[in-house]
């Protein structure tokens, strides 16, 4: 993502310019007004050292736009908001009519003191030899490169940072929209600071009570039982890949014994150079094509080629979700994992782990990391439920591998002015569904008539005939797509 950011100012006057928000090396483009906030480290000691956030708002169409705009805070942990923006904006175009986007990169990420850990951000999916042990090593070894000191890069010193920027930008109060990690950030700013808060859209929810990690695998291996029952079940699909289950898990099994190495000419440089490709490999780009349902839709023929043993697919695929996941700040990621989630776990059944097609690869690296990685900054609610009367929308897919409808039925519990919607067949983040954009949108207009009504969100008009409308994208059946 690249940015055009004007002089840094304070917090206390901010004065924004004309910017480009870019994404997708420059494929995907967003005009904004941008500025760099000088915040310090560490909110106690306001007079200590400071760092940059990066800054910027998408303005709204109307001629007078409304007084509150719509915050979009990014997932990750790790992935800057205005990223996220500029790949996803065309989402919030209905939302942009008549309100203007707000976006912060989050300490820690984009250009906001970035905490990137180069080490794991180059290795990717394709070299191969990602067990727990080597990713402990990398990720401590990124500890003596990082220019600020990562205890005071958690969430509970980011809402600080936003609440901050929204004073000097002058907004009474805010639109939250958070997806993934930042559903997390979300709500503790609404735990924080409630009187600032108009309305709430949590997209793949994350419970202030849930501590992510050990669950990872395990809904992982859910949402792949379903792919594989689909495709039982379609005759289609059944009778172009008869026993798709044994041929992946016999894939598995070859390439954890017999790692092999792919040609593959590099799609930027046009070189040709060699991916290593090994069990770990398989299961990492399993695990990510199966966050979206268009992704999940190539797992058949992917799967049956791999175990034909022609990888060459399945290379391009690790060549495609490293790309995807590059501008992750892992430094930030290892801060919020060890901070937030690693002290929370309990015991952890780690058979059940590697009875998964992802193993105990995930669990077992971050605890090698947390044990020695310096927890961070943590308010003394931060794991409670979450109550609050804010009007809130909570969307979850059916098939999310990592924050599965049950953790918005966590999330709600505590919220007296809720709607929870789940969409069938889908896959992590709803926010990318058309029609889902539609809702946001009209929740969003309405949520002071959601304040207001006694019957609350409950008493709105949305779209929500959509709702009923999805459907899992279908199977592939062959590289050319699904059947007619």
């Amino acid at each position: 993502m690249a940015l055009l950011w004007p002089v840094a100012s304070s917090a206390g006057a901010i004065e924004l310019e004309s910017c480009n928000l870019s994404a997708n090396e420059g494929r995907s483009e967003v005009a904004a007004e941008c500025a760099v906030v000088s915040v310090p480290l560490d909110h106690e000691r306001p007079d200590g050292e400071r760092i940059a956030l990066a800054i910027a708002v998408v303005k709204a169409l109307a001629e007078e736009p409304a007084p509150d705009p719509l915050v979009v805070i990014a997932g990750g942990p790790g992935q800057a908001a205005t990223d996220f923006f500029a790949l996803s904006h065309r989402a919030f175009t209905r939302v942009l009519r008549y309100r203007s986007v707000l976006l912060i990169d989050q300490r820690g990420t984009g250009d906001s003191a970035p905490l990137h850990c180069e080490g794991l951000e180059n290795a990717g999916l394709g070299d191969g030899q990602a067990d727990a042990q080597t990713l402990a090593a990398l990720a401590i070894d990124c500890l003596d490169t990082l220019d600020a000191d990562p205890r005071f890069f958690t969430t509970s010193v980011a809402v600080r940072d936003l609440e901050m920027v929204r004073g000097a930008l002058g907004y009474e109060q805010l639109n939250l929209y958070g997806i993934s990690y930042g559903t997390r950030v979300v709500q503790h700013y609404v735990r924080r600071f409630p009187e600032r808060v108009r309305s709430v859209v949590l997209d793949g929810v994350v419970p202030p009570t849930v501590a992510l990690g050990p669950n990872a695998a395990l809904d992982s291996q859910a949402a792949l039982d379903a792919v594989f029952q689909r495709c039982e079940n379609d005759a289609s699909c059944a009778a172009a890949f008869p026993g798709l289950r044994e041929q992946f898990r016999d894939a598995l099994v070859r390439l954890r014994e017999r790692p092999t190495t792919v040609a593959f000419t590099h799609p930027r440089s046009g070189e040709n150079v060699d991916m290593d490709i090994d069990d770990l490999t398989l299961a990492g780009v399993v695990r990510l094509l199966l966050y979206s349902p268009v992704t999940a839709s190539l797992l058949p023929p992917l799967v049956a080629a791999v175990d034909a043993g022609d990888h060459s697919k399945l290379a391009a695929q690790a060549y495609a979700a490293s790309e995807a996941v590059r501008d992750i700040a892992t430094g930030l990621n290892y801060v919020v994992l060890c901070t937030e989630d690693f002290p929370f776990w309990g015991g952890v059944d780690l058979a059940a782990q590697r009875a998964t097609f992802m193993g105990a690869t995930l669990v077992e690296s971050t605890q090698r990391v947390c044990d020695v990685w310096p927890r961070g900054q943590i308010d003394e609610d931060f794991k409670s439920p979450l109550a609050s009367t804010a009007p809130t929308l909570l969307l979850s897919g059916e098939l999310d591998p990592i924050t599965p409808p049950r953790y918005a039925d966590l999330a709600a519990a505590d919220l007296g002015n809720a709607l929870q919607m789940v969409g069938a067949g889908q896959g992590h983040g709803m926010v990318m569904v058309p029609c889902m954009q539609r809702v946001i949108a009209e929740f969003v207009d309405a949520a002071d008539d959601a304040a207001d009504d006694a019957d609350g969100v409950a008493a709105l008009e949305l779209a929500l005939p959509c709702l009923d409308r999805l459907r899992p994208f279908p199977l592939f059946v062959s590289p050319l797509g699904p059947s007619p």
